[in-house]
C-alpha cells in the first residue's frame, strides 16, 4: 500500500484514543458523582447512540466517500465529547450528560472505515487479506491493552477529565490523518446494491450482529466489574491495568491467529470461539484476588480476538462490496449495543449485590453466546454458502 506506514500509525493513533473514551468516561463520572450506576447509564447512551447512528452514517458513506461524509460528522462527535468533558467538571445535572453523549451518534467507526481500506487495496489477495484482517484485530487489541489503564490512570492520578480529554485529542489526531491518506480510499460503488435496502437485510448479518452484541457485553460489564472488584480491594488505579491483561491476552490470541491457515469456511469457527470464550470467562465467578483475575483475565482473552476477526471475514463475504461499510458497521454496532448494556447492567448488579457477584454478568453474557452460535450454526452456514457460490454479487474477502 503507498505510504502504508503513515496509514498504520494514523489509524492506530486515532483507536488509541478510542478505546480510552468508555473507560475515561465511566471512571469520570464515577469519580464526580461517586455512582458507577449513572456512570454506567452515561456511558449506555453513547454508545446506544452510536448504534443507533453507525449503520445510517455509513449508508452514507458508502453512497458518497469517507471524507465527505465520516470526516465532518467525526469531528462533530469529537466536539460533543469535549462537551461532556466541560458539563462533568462543572457539575451539570444528568440529564444533561446524557442529551450530549447522544452526540456520539455522529461519531465513525474507525475500524470500518480502515477493513474496508483493506478490502480495497487488497481485493483479490486472499492470504494477505487474512493477514490483514487479523493484523488490524490484533492492533485493536493492543489499543485496548493501553488505552483502558491510560484512560483510568490518567483520570485517577491527575484530574477525573483528563483521560477523556487526552483521548478527544489523540483520536482528532489519528482521524483527520487518515482522512488525508486519499490513496486507500475506496471509491463509492453506485450499483444497483444500495438500492435493495438495508445491509441488516443480508442472511447471516443478524445473527453475527446479536453474537457481536453478546460478545459486547462481556467486555463492557468486565471493565465496569473489573474496576469496582478493584476499588473494593482498594487498588482503584490498578483497575485499567487489569482491563488491559484481557486486552492483552485477545492481542496474543489474534496474532496466533493470523499465522495459521483458518480453513476454508468461516461459519464453522463461530461456535468453537464462542465456546473457548465462555470457558476462559466461567472462572471468574470464583476469583479470589487481584492477581488470580490478572492471570485468569489474560487466558480468557485468548478467544476473543479469534471471535471478532471471524465475524469481520464473515461479515465481508456475506455483504455486496456497495454495502459494505454499512455490513460492517451493523456489526461493529452490535459490538458497542454489546457494551452499553453490559456496562449499565454491571452498573446496577456491583451497587446492589457487590462488585464480586456481578461478575456473573460477563459470564453469563459468555454463555448466551455459546447458545446463539450453537442454534443458528446451520443457518449461517447455508448464508455463507450462497454467499460464496454468487461471488460476482458479493465482497470478494475470504479468509
Amino acid at each position: 500500500m503507498p505510504r502504508a506506514k503513515r496509514f498504520i500509525a494514523t489509524t492506530y493513533v486515532a483507536r488509541l484514543g478510542m478505546a480510552m473514551f468508555g473507560v475515561a468516561i465511566v471512571v469520570m463520572i464515577a469519580s464526580r458523582r461517586d455512582s458507577y450506576a449513572t456512570a454506567g447509564l452515561v456511558s449506555l447512551v453513547g454508545l446506544g447512540s452510536m448504534a443507533v447512528g453507525g449503520p445510517v452514517l455509513a449508508r452514507f458513506v458508502d453512497r458518497h466517500g469517507q471524507r465527505r461524509i465520516a470526516l465532518p460528522a467525526g469531528l462533530f462527535a469529537l466536539a460533543c465529547l469535549l462537551a461532556l468533558a466541560g458539563e462533568t467538571y462543572l457539575g451539570a445535572p444528568t440529564w444533561a450528560l446524557l442529551l450530549t453523549n447522544t452526540g456520539q451518534a455522529f461519531a465513525p467507526a474507525v475500524g470500518t472505515l480502515v477493513r474496508s481500506r483493506w478490502a480495497h487495496v487488497l481485493e483479490g489477495d486472499s492470504a494477505r487479506l487474512h493477514i490483514a484482517n487479523s493484523f488490524e484485530q490484533v492492533s485493536e487489541e493492543s489499543n485496548f491493552v493501553l488505552g483502558p489503564a491510560l484512560g483510568a490512570g490518567l483520570a485517577t492520578w491527575l484530574f477525573p477529565e483528563a483521560g477523556l480529554l487526552v483521548a478527544t485529542a489523540l483520536f482528532a489526531t489519528g482521524f483527520v490523518g487518515l482522512m488525508a491518506h486519499t490513496e486507500s480510499e475506496p471509491p463509492v460503488h453506485l450499483t444497483d446494491d444500495v438500492s435493495r435496502g438495508s445491509a441488516v437485510r443480508v442472511p447471516g448479518i443478524v445473527q453475527l450482529g446479536i453474537t457481536m452484541i453478546l460478545t459486547g457485553a462481556v467486555f463492557g460489564s468486565g471493565d465496569v466489574v473489573i474496576l469496582a472488584y478493584a476499588d473494593e480491594q482498594g487498588a482503584r488505579a490498578w483497575g485499567g491495568f487489569l482491563i488491559g491483561l484481557f486486552a492483552a491476552g485477545s492481542l496474543i490470541g489474534g496474532l496466533l491467529y493470523g499465522l495459521v491457515d483458518p480453513g476454508e469456511r468461516a461459519a464453522n469457527r463461530v461456535l468453537l470461539f464462542t465456546g473457548s470464550m465462555f470457558a476462559g470467562f466461567a472462572p471468574l465467578l470464583v476469583v479470589p484476588n487481584l492477581w488470580v483475575l490478572g492471570i485468569n483475565g489474560f487466558v480468557a482473552g485468548l478467544a476473543v480476538a479469534p471471535t471478532l476477526i471471524t465475524a469481520m471475514v464473515l461479515c465481508q463475504r456475506l455483504v455486496p462490496a456497495a454495502q459494505l461499510n454499512e455490513g460492517m458497521t451493523i456489526v461493529v454496532t452490535g459490538l458497542l449495543i454489546g457494551v452499553g448494556l453490559g456496562s449499565a447492567i454491571a452498573g446496577r448488579w456491583v451497587e446492589s449485590y457487590g462488585a464480586h457477584a456481578a461478575f456473573l454478568v460477563p459470564v453469563a453474557a459468555a454463555g448466551i453466546a455459546v447458545v446463539v452460535a450453537l442454534l443458528g450454526r446451520a443457518w449461517l452456514m447455508r448464508a455463507e454458502e450462497r454467499a460464496l457460490a454468487a461471488p460476482a454479487a458479493r465482497a470478494e474477502v475470504p479468509a
